[in-house]
């Protein structure tokens, strides 16, 4: 059956924007999650709240998969190669988030930026298949977002597709295609998303990254690589504050120190409470 090329990025797409049904939809304040698509195979790495790192690879022979997703480093590193004929997609895919709490000025914006690139090849034969029957997709998505924190966004739904992307300070991706190359050619292809935001003093806000390799060898004959482990990369400049981070290790960013649950700060106050009678107490027994 002929799948149309949007239909097997989408495929790929809805690979990091669903949710697994072991993991169900729970709220995660941090996350990676390598993800590789091969012969109908889906392999899933996804952390939530415990792992800040995480790799997934896979080799058959005729494919080969990896991807490596750090918040430490804030990179996510994938490599593709595929060889033809195949008229099934491949994918590997990285996906992060973290949320960061902000301190310093509200006047002075904080520069984001996912910074990414690929090193694409191919070696392929024409095989005389006409055209409108020819299945060979190439291509690279990257998206990019930042919520103010208890926006809703989650993990598996902060992408422009999902349903809280009209609640984003900023949501952008890049869909770019590359079939339509000559049979045997080798390029480098960089982007960058970003934007610019000011932001409130004290506030957190979550900041999400993903990047996808997708490839079908269609009718032609011979191997497609893409190699990104030189790597894509988050990062920022905020000139007039600083960040902590959820995970203690995003970018290398001190973890944000914990706020006292209200259940907390009743048994404190009530806590409080006790000393200054007991003081008051205290005081009256030497006033008499």
């Amino acid at each position: 059956m002929y799948i149309s090329r949007f239909g097997r990025a989408a495929a790929v797409i809805l690979a990091f924007a669903a949710g697994s049904a072991t993991a169900g939809a729970a709220q995660a304040a941090f996350f990676v999650r390598p993800v590789l698509q091969y012969e109908g195979q889906l392999q899933d790495g996804l952390s939530l709240n415990d792992q800040t790192s995480g790799s997934a690879t896979f080799s058959d022979g005729s494919t080969t998969l990896e991807s490596h997703v750090d918040l430490g480093a804030g990179t996510i590193k994938t490599f593709l190669h595929r060889t033809g004929p195949s008229d099934v997609f491949a994918g590997a895919t990285g996906v992060m988030g973290d949320r960061i709490q902000y301190t310093g000025s509200s006047e002075e914006a904080v520069s984001f930026y996912f910074d990414y690139d690929s090193i694409i090849s191919a070696d392929q034969s024409f095989t005389g298949t006409p055209e409108e029957f020819e299945t060979r997709y190439i291509g690279i998505q990257a998206h990019f977002a930042i919520y103010e924190a208890g926006s809703g966004a989650t993990w598996d739904n902060w992408t422009a597709f999902g349903t809280n992307s009209d609640k984003a300070l900023y949501v952008d991706f890049d869909t770019s295609s590359f079939e339509s190359e000559p049979e045997s050619f080798s390029f480098n292809y960089a982007n960058r998303l970003g934007t610019e935001l000011f932001l409130t003093s004290g506030k957190s806000y979550d900041i999400f990254a993903a990047f996808n390799l997708i490839v079908t060898p269609g009718t032609l004959t011979g191997s497609i690589t893409m190699d990104s482990l030189n790597t894509s990369t988050i990062g920022f400049e905020a000139p007039g504050g600083t960040f902590t981070s959820e995970s203690g290790e995003f970018l290398g960013l001190e973890q944000t120190a914990a706020v006292p649950e209200p259940s907390t700060w009743a048994l404190l106050i009530a806590g409080f409470g006790l000393v200054g009678s007991t003081l008051r107490r205290r005081t009256a027994r030497y006033a008499v």
